[in-house]
């Protein structure tokens, strides 16, 4: 009986952990931009303009992952205009001491990577 209940645990572990990471498009950038708000102090016009550039990338991305198949990489290319069409629109959206504090913020994520 307790293999049982210790088995049925188990799986509905997995499960969860299993749902947990398909998020859609809208879930992630607005989860994205929740943190750029918390981070760089966004105002309702910049929250506004980066989620929907955050949207648009991510569904872009996924579109092009489908499209490559299961296992193989998306075009480089394709996803470098992609992501490059999305630094311009949080460039031109974010203000100088933003843009400084989010190099600031990336820098301190590199590191903590490289350890």
């Amino acid at each position: 009986m307790k293999k049982y209940i210790l088995s049925f645990a188990l799986l509905a572990l997995v499960s969860t952990a299993t749902l947990a990471q398909k998020k859609t498009a809208e879930e992630r950038a607005q989860t994205a931009t929740e943190m750029m708000e918390k981070n760089l102090g966004l105002n309702s016009e910049q929250k506004t303009a980066i989620y929907n550039a955050q949207l648009e990338k991510l569904k872009a991305m996924d579109a092009l992952k489908a499209a490559a198949g299961k296992g193989n990489q998306p075009d480089a290319e394709q996803a470098k205009a992609i992501s490059k069409k999305y630094n311009e629109v949080v460039k031109a959206t974010l203000t100088d001491e933003q843009k400084a504090k989010q190099k600031e913020l990336k820098a301190q994520q590199a590191a903590t990577k490289a350890n």
